[in-house]
Order: C-alpha cells, then structure tokens, then sequence
C-alpha cells in the first residue's frame, strides 16, 4: 500500500511517501479501502513537535510513524470476533486516539468499536473530514458542556472545524448560541443557525456579552480562556480544547466559580453513530474548504499551518 511516513519531527517535507505492506485486521478489526482522509491541526502539530507526538503515543513510539487519524472508506475485510460489519461496508472513524490512527495510507485497520456506518448523504472525501472534529465539538457541548435548551452559549472560532460542529450540535440541543469570527465569515457561521454573530477582530467579545451558561473557546490561547471565564455566570462551564492550560486557569475558575473542562477528544464509534444521525436527518452538515488528492497531501499541511480556513481540509483517495 501507498502511505506517508514521517521521517522525523519537523516540517512538511518530514512526511515522504512510500510502499509499506499492507496490514491485516487483528481480532475485533477491520481492515479499510481508504478512499478519503481528515485533515486536522493535530496532524500538524504532531507532525512538527517530538514531544505531542510522545503525548499522543504515551511514549509508545514505533519506529516507522504513519500519522493521520480520520478516514472513511470501505471494509476490505473484517477480523475475528468482528460484529455490526462485513466486508463492502461503507464507514468512517477517528481511529485510535490518543494513538497512531495510521491513517495517511490506502489501506487502514481500525478497531471496530471505533467506526460507524458512512451516512448515505455524505461522500467520502466529506465523511472523512468529520470524525475528529464533530467528536471533539459532541465532547465539548455534550459530555463535558452538558448543554440544555435555552441555555445561553459561547463559542468561539465558529467558522473553524470544531467550531462550525458546535455551533450545530448546540443548536441541535435547543440552546441560544453566539458564535465569534472574523468578518468574513459572518455569514456562514449564522448559516450554520448561530442567532449572534460577534466579530472578534473589531470589539473584545466582553463588551459584547456577559452571563453566559456556557463557552467553548476554540483557541489555543491561555489569555483567551482567561477572558473567556470573565463572561461566565456564576455556575457556569466552560470547555476548552487544550487541556494542558488546566493549572494556569485554576485559580481564575475557582474565584468566578465557573466549572472548567479541558477536552482531549477520544475515538468512540457509540457517539459517532449518533453524529451520523444527526447528519441524516439534516440537523448537522459538513462543511468542507478544500479538496486535495492523495498526492498533495502535504500542501494540506500548508493550508493548515495558513489557518482561518472555514470547515475542514480533506483529502480523496481514488
């Protein structure tokens, strides 16, 4: 099989293409046809930092590092003690994280609890490139943010791939939601069902709003956060995405009495099922920025590293 190797932390030209053999399913595996991959900021920053990718591994570091964790495609073959799936499947996942998902390849073996049906209404390329963020944005609003009709809630880089899942599955819930992003994005973020919109660049989102439920702040700033708490009622949440900020946020959380969560999102197929109910029935829609081929998977890494994107990057495997 075809698959990106990195041959070591760094830049972009650290991911080289190259034949490996092509793995077999293990017991309560399955072995995938890759024909589209998820392209996330992850991907990057294990890509260029020694030390995420430890984190990621547990320390647990092979050798030969094939990165990626989101893909879709369809079951080659399915190993023992496998049930819910058969060879010819169309599915999708967020595959072995915290782990090596190995998903840069044509062929990828993926635990069975981790995967769920491909929604019909989806292609490839799409249902590839919403795993891990639609997960991430479940983990934050659902489990951790715990979000309830009527519920006034904050979140911040609307447009980007989390945000643009939060922002539905919020709405999906029944909460009010401002969503912030710069101006040129205004208008997809209210499409997305936003019923504010605050632009970051011209006001501080503080003097917008105040006595929040809940925030999910996107960005990977310490500050951020910290003004982020300020806008919170007594009680409230909040759920960021870098949960190594935990110790610098204590004292803050504690003296405004907001609960905090950090979110390092987990691979489930139980809560993708329901990701892909959603996306059935029209309550949740991908939103894709660009396409590239197999390829020109590291001109991704580019785009990434360029930022502000709106939705996902994803790559179509022929």
């Amino acid at each position: 099989m075809e698959a990106y190797i990195l041959t070591q932390n760094g830049g972009i030209e650290s991911l080289q293409k190259t034949t490996l053999p092509t793995p077999q399913p293990a017991t309560g595996e399955v072995l995938i046809k890759t024909k589209g991959i998820g392209i996330n900021p992850i991907d990057g920053q294990v890509r260029s930092s020694k030390e995420i990718l430890n984190i990621i591994t547990n320390g647990n570091t092979p050798d030969t590092v094939v990165i990626g964790w989101d893909v879709a495609g369809i079951i080659e073959q399915v190993g023992p003690g496998v049930e819910g799936f058969k060879a010819g499947d169309e599915v999708f996942g967020l595959i072995n994280m915290p782990g090596l998902g190995k998903t840069y390849a044509t062929y990828v073996t993926a635990p069975a609890p981790q995967i769920s049906l491909k929604p019909s209404k989806l292609s490839f390329t799409t249902a590839a490139a919403t795993p891990m963020a639609a997960l991430t944005a479940w983990q934050a609003v659902v489990t951790l943010g715990k979000v309830q009709k009527g519920e006034r809630v904050l979140i911040h880089g609307a447009s980007g791939g989390v945000g643009h899942f939060a922002v539905q599955i919020a709405k999906y819930l029944g909460a009010y939601v401002i969503g912030t992003g710069s101006a040129k994005n205004e208008s997809f973020i209210l499409s997305l069902g936003a019923d504010e919109f605050i632009d970051y660049t011209a006001i501080p989102f503080e003097q917008k709003v105040k006595e929040m439920d809940v925030v999910i702040d996107t960005v990977p700033s310490v500050e951020h956060v910290l003004r982020s708490i300020e806008v919170i009622k007594t009680g409230g949440r909040l759920v960021y995405l870098q949960p190594h900020f935990q110790s610098e946020l204590a004292t803050e959380l504690g003296a405004a009495e907001v609960s905090g969560y950090g979110v390092f999102v987990h691979s489930s197929g139980k809560e993708l099922h329901e990701i892909a109910r959603l996306i059935e029935n029209g309550s949740l829609k991908p939103h894709i920025s660009t396409i590239l081929s197999f390829d020109e998977l590291p001109e991704a890494h580019r785009l990434l590293e360029n930022g502000r994107s709106a939705g996902k990057i994803a790559i179509a495997v022929n």
